[in-house]
């Protein structure tokens, strides 16, 4: 169960899915660039492009801290409160994310990539809460290593998730999805996950409050 992240190929499709530059944009060589996360496609609202003038920012504030992305390009996708750039540092290897409103970034450090258990999934950079579909969610990154996420659950609802970049980086492949989830309905999710042609569940911490008790899921 999937939202599906379509390419800019015409117009009302989210613009998603680049390898943007400072000043262009191009193909992702290889599997990097949103694509479904499984099996259910959904229609999503497009939203604007992200603003070159802030993009030129983000690429200053990276060659600054030494985390540039190769070539100064970054892969485009759809977050929670408009586009949002991904990209992994040529030099340092931190896979890292940044907003408008956040253009200094924020990397997860190459280090900590290494140490994540292969397979799994974690939780990957900071979540905000945001107003989903009339609601309060928090709007959730998740870091996949060495398998595929389908889907979240909790008291019997499915959560789908995008699925937004793609990169081998120690020695497995990390994959980057965004979820939201209810406000109202934090715990320790259900993570449906596929490994080859096997499925198989994990748990997840996604009390991001700390509420007591949490949602048992």
């Amino acid at each position: 169960m999937s939202h599906v992240a379509g390419r800019p190929v015409k117009l009302g499709v989210v613009l998603v899915g680049l390898v943007c530059g400072v000043s262009s944009c191009a193909s992702l060589p290889g599997g990097g660039g949103p694509t479904a996360a499984g099996g259910g496609a959904a229609t999503v609202t497009a939203r604007p492009a992200f603003p070159e003038n802030i993009k030129k920012l983000v690429l200053k504030f990276a060659t600054e801290n030494g985390t540039a992305p190769a070539g100064g390009r970054f892969t485009e996708y759809d977050g929670a409160h408009g586009p949002e750039l991904i990209w992994v540092s040529e030099r340092t290897g931190d896979l890292c994310v940044a907003s408008e409103t956040v253009t200094a970034g924020m990397c997860q450090t190459a280090k900590r990539t290494a140490e994540a258990p292969v397979p799994g999934v974690d939780v990957f950079e900071d979540s905000g809460l945001t107003d989903h579909h009339g609601e309060s969610s928090w709007a959730i990154r998740l870091v996949a290593s060495g398998e595929a996420v389908d889907h979240l659950s909790c008291q019997g609802k499915d959560f789908p998730v995008l699925k937004v970049y793609s990169a081998d980086l120690a020695g497995a492949l990390r994959t980057v999805y965004t979820v939201a989830i209810p406000r109202n309905l934090q715990g320790e999710y259900k993570v449906a996950v596929r490994r080859g042609s096997e499925s198989a569940e994990e748990r997840l911490d996604l009390n991001m409050d700390k509420v007591g008790p949490p949602a048992q899921c």
